[in-house]
């Protein structure tokens, strides 16, 4: 297994506090419980680093009320924490940890236990996939998506390593249901709602019910409540974007289709590529300064190629690979 876990910092210090918060945030998913134990065996001053916050755990439970409060509602930079003592770090980082977990309105504290049920769930590309669970709770998976299933007797968990899914999760208040998608959790009770995981973004929309969405590391987390048609836009470095959406239209892909308003060529091309077999190019960079809009079938290339021939000065240039190249009629 690839020990590169993409979310660890280099620093043994850093990275122990970044592991107990995970180990201890409810989430804590198959891949990153083997990621942990080889980053544990890898290096000696690993182990110890984790020990110590371990302990500094055990310790903040006979921390005074008022001081510990304190230390939660007013947590240091990690770039500050970094210029302290080891003393006065490591107070700091168990602080953070006890934040993470006892402050944390989402996610709650689930120890390590072992998953009663654990199954992996991947589509190829051009492959849709419907699957049902032993709850009852449905999955509808796009393209190229690939996920793990795991259920414990407290919580349901998801890990999606890539693509898009749309849950319908069977309510059970006493089980609630988390997606992890990298640095942002998802969880529910009972609703409808998508994910879609991409390397630079992760997109949450919601068409029935409510969901509850975290992002950002974990000392520095961003935390929103999405209702029915809302949605919300994560990416490394900004803030979390919730607001009103045409979730009908983000999740038409369930029904074979895919909504374009008024969008730029370049960006509608983008999206039918995880569809076609073979992609289309722009071979002309003025094409990108082009619009389009419309419903079109992820399953018909040839009726796309015609809808944008129809609608934009466009002249479609087959490749011997299957492939097209599009440029600007002249």
């Amino acid at each position: 297994m690839n020990t590169e876990h993409p979310n660890l910092p280099t620093d043994p210090r850093d990275a122990a506090a970044y592991w107990f918060a995970r180990v201890h945030s409810g989430t804590f998913t198959v891949a990153e419980r083997e990621w942990f134990a080889q980053w544990r065996q890898a290096d000696s001053r690993h182990e110890r680093e984790y020990r110590a916050l371990d302990e500094i755990w055990q310790a903040t439970g006979m921390l005074p009320e008022d001081e510990l409060r304190e230390l939660l509602e007013a947590p240091e930079p990690l770039a500050e924490r970094r210029r302290q003592s080891r003393r006065r770090w490591l107070a700091g980082a168990g602080a953070a940890c006890t934040a993470a977990v006892v402050g944390g309105v989402l996610f709650h504290s689930y120890g390590t236990e072992t998953p009663d049920h654990v199954q992996r769930l991947a589509t190829a590309l051009g492959e849709r996939r419907k699957a049902s669970l032993s709850d009852g709770s449905i999955i509808d998976m796009n393209v190229s998506t690939e996920l793990i299933v795991s259920y414990y007797a407290t919580r349901r968990t998801v890990e999606l390593l890539g693509g898009e899914a749309t849950f319908s999760v069977a309510a059970n208040s006493g089980r609630p249901f988390f997606v992890n998608a990298g640095d942002v959790d998802v969880r529910v009770t009972g609703t409808v709602f998508n994910v879609r995981r991409e390397p630079d973004h992760v997109s949450v929309a919601v068409r029935e019910g409510s969901v509850e969405v975290a992002s950002g590391r974990w000392w520095n987390r961003a935390r929103a409540v999405l209702t029915a048609d809302m949605a919300a836009s994560a990416r490394p470095g900004h803030p979390l974007l919730a607001e009103r959406a045409d979730v009908a239209a983000l999740t038409a892909w369930r029904q074979g289709k895919v909504v374009f308003k008024d969008q730029p060529l370049e960006e509608v091309l983008q999206e039918m590529n995880r569809y076609l077999s073979h992609p289309i190019h722009l071979a002309d960079s003025r094409l990108k300064r082009l619009r389009m809009a419309g419903v079109f079938s992820i399953d018909d290339a040839e009726g796309f190629l015609l809808a944008l021939q129809g609608q934009l000065p466009i002249a479609v240039v087959r490749r011997p690979d299957g492939g097209v190249d599009l440029s600007l009629l002249r």
